[in-house]
């Protein structure tokens, strides 16, 4: 039988021997990193560097937390509950000095500061503090969290109702100190309850 008489769903004794040198090729190849996206030379916080953020999208699959650097000069204002602006996304389009800077810039949530992150990439550093005031406690996030869970939506979504928009004009005066705990009236010992319990 002759090579042009063989039938095309025959296997050739070769096929083996040929996938193993085109894997053995690409292991061997040169895969081209990716850029960086972050700045190399940027000075971080000095204690807890690492901010963890929940971004403002409804999707559900991006219902988790995202750890970002947090750069010297924000390291004041970033503190848990406020709101802040970070790169998410591919960023395909925002190359300046030949790095990709990431994304765009969305809303989102500081979480928490951590010493380190379980994330053993680059991490992008936060843009901006969108407002030093914090808007967004444990007790709130808990109970987002729990509406969340129990109604299968995200906690971004969850969050957009359960947070008041910002306001700037709100934000720019102090806030104020908050009210004492309100105490119980207090009973005199001859008052009108006290004879009727006596009777």
């Amino acid at each position: 039988m002759s090579s042009d008489d063989k039938r095309p769903d025959e296997p050739d004794a070769g096929a083996p021997e040929q996938l193993a040198l085109i894997r053995e090729t690409v292991r061997k190849a040169e895969v081209p990193r990716a850029k960086p996206r972050t700045w190399r030379g940027a000075t971080l916080a000095r204690e807890l560097p690492v901010a963890r953020v929940l971004v403002n999208k409804g999707a559900l699959h991006l219902d988790q937390y995202f750890d970002y650097a947090v750069p010297e000069e924000l390291d004041a204002d970033a503190r848990p509950g406020v709101r802040v602006r970070v790169r998410f996304g591919a960023g395909g389009r925002n190359v300046r000095g030949g790095r990709r800077e990431g994304g765009g810039l969305i809303d989102g949530f500081l979480v928490e500061r951590l010493a380190e992150s379980d994330y053993n990439g680059a991490l992008a550093a936060l843009a901006s503090v969108v407002s030093p005031e914090p808007v967004l406690g444990p007790e709130l996030l808990g109970l987002a969290r729990a509406v969340a869970d129990r109604y299968a939506g995200s906690l971004a979504d969850v969050l957009q109702l359960a947070v008041p928009p910002r306001n700037a004009r709100a934000e720019s005066k102090p806030s104020p100190e908050p009210l004492p705990p309100r105490r119980p009236p207090h009973r005199a010992a001859g008052s009108g309850t006290d004879r009727a319990r006596r009777s």
